[in-house]
């Protein structure tokens, strides 16, 4: 062993803990906003709704050909606390028949439930986009909330926590935190692609907390109607089969008319048969629609995941150059340590607030990783070209009030 440092190891280790503490920082300053907000939100006391109370909302749930899903979904929707008054209009995409059947047996119980459908030969619009249009038509309050059939939710305070926040006439939208449920089911995720999945949507919530919305989650999500209407509806977006929720939602947003909703009864879990697969297909979308999204979001949130490699190479380069230096060795497992233990403590807190699980070694596998695979999905993306978009497109100078008029006529 030697003690003498040699100027390029020397070198290599200065630039790496330089690039190491620009990346972490920036990355636990995310973890960090969404710890604080969630906290605040369950020691805040709520008399918001005592001084103005609430106003009426329509609940619009998307479905497709998922009977069971609506069957599971819809006792917790009927018999939420709220008092401002609801209504719950299912979407029924593609006319299936079980679910159809359903529905009209539940209506006759229940007189705030109402439903309409899509044809299941729809061709040339999103299928969605075209779904949630006939359900903000057919709604006749102010406040929308979106969920799928997908959507699980636990609270009955839920619909209460998501449209508290438009008694503020600066607030047109809010975002919600939807996870998938991993519980007693098959085909999970592994931990890398979870924590990779953790890690959007801290970006996302984060970005919004901040001003530069450019995404929200349409199993938890809720916007004005007369907000849908003046922007003409996903009419700038007609030839994308997706981005309902993350183009629309950053073409909408300002600095100061969203509002992040992260209090533990407003948390929806997602229900899927095949989680590894739903969450590959979600990431896909995300990937082809964020570049007409808050690009430059996604840029500088992949620079500093970048520095993270910079910072492994000048690890590695600074012991390759003084393999027997104690000092250049001790010093790298020093930096190590004071810059990846925080952050792991972090995102296990961020992760623990928002419900998710516990992560500790996967966490620095998962941030280096997390570079090349976003390239693995935009390639993936990409090569699905033609899946991305609708069968036609007809652009944004298509009259999509009359199309969605024609439609459900």
């Amino acid at each position: 062993m030697t003690y003498n440092i040699d100027n390029q190891a020397l070198m290599a280790l200065t630039l790496s803990c330089l690039a190491a503490a620009t990346a972490i920082a920036i990355l636990i300053i995310y973890a960090r906003r969404i710890i604080l907000v969630v906290r605040n939100a369950r020691r805040q006391a709520d008399d918001t709704n005592q001084v103005f109370g609430l106003s009426p909302a329509s609940i619009i749930v998307y479905a497709y050909e998922n009977p069971d899903g609506v069957a599971a979904l819809l006792p917790s929707l009927l018999s939420q606390d709220y008092d401002g008054g609801f209504e719950v209009i299912v979407v029924n995409d593609g006319n299936d028949e079980a679910t159809d059947s359903l529905l009209r047996e539940l209506e006759a119980t229940h007189k705030n439930l109402y439903h309409t459908f899509t044809p299941h030969d729809t061709r040339n619009v999103s299928r969605k986009k075209l779904a949630i249009t006939l359900g903000i038509k057919a709604a006749r309050y102010e406040s929308i909330v979106l969920v799928t059939a997908d959507s699980r939710i636990t609270s009955q305070r839920w619909l209460e926590k998501m449209a508290r926040h438009f008694n503020d006439p600066e607030k047109d939208i809010v975002i919600g935190y939807a996870f998938p449920d991993l519980d007693n089911v098959a085909n999970t995720p592994s931990r890398s692609e979870v924590h990779d999945w953790l890690i959007d949507i801290v970006h996302y919530l984060a970005a919004a907390l901040d001003g530069h919305t450019y995404r929200g989650d349409g199993d938890n999500l809720a916007y004005r109607r007369s907000l849908f209407f003046k922007n003409k509806g996903f009419s700038q977006s007609l030839n994308l089969s997706y981005g309902d929720d993350d183009v629309f939602i950053h073409q909408c947003s300002t600095p100061r008319n969203v509002a992040v909703e992260l209090s533990r009864e407003s948390h929806v879990s997602t229900s899927f048969a095949n989680p590894r697969e739903a969450m590959k297909r979600k990431k896909l979308q995300y990937t082809f629609t964020s570049s007409h999204a808050g690009k430059w979001q996604h840029r500088l949130y992949g620079f500093c995941l970048a520095l993270l490699w910079v910072w492994l190479l000048l690890t590695a380069a600074s012991i390759a150059i003084a393999p027997r230096n104690i000092i250049v060795i001790s010093s790298n497992i020093v930096v190590a340590l004071l810059l990846w233990v925080p952050l792991i403590a972090s995102w296990n807190s961020a992760s623990r607030a928002l419900g998710g699980h516990r992560f500790f070694f996967s966490v620095p596998l998962a941030l280096l990783w997390r570079p090349i695979r976003n390239i693995i999905y935009y390639i993936k993306s990409h090569r699905a070209h033609s899946g991305q978009y609708a069968w036609q497109t007809l652009g944004p100078s298509a009259n999509w009030s009359k199309l969605t008029d024609d439609t459900a006529k």
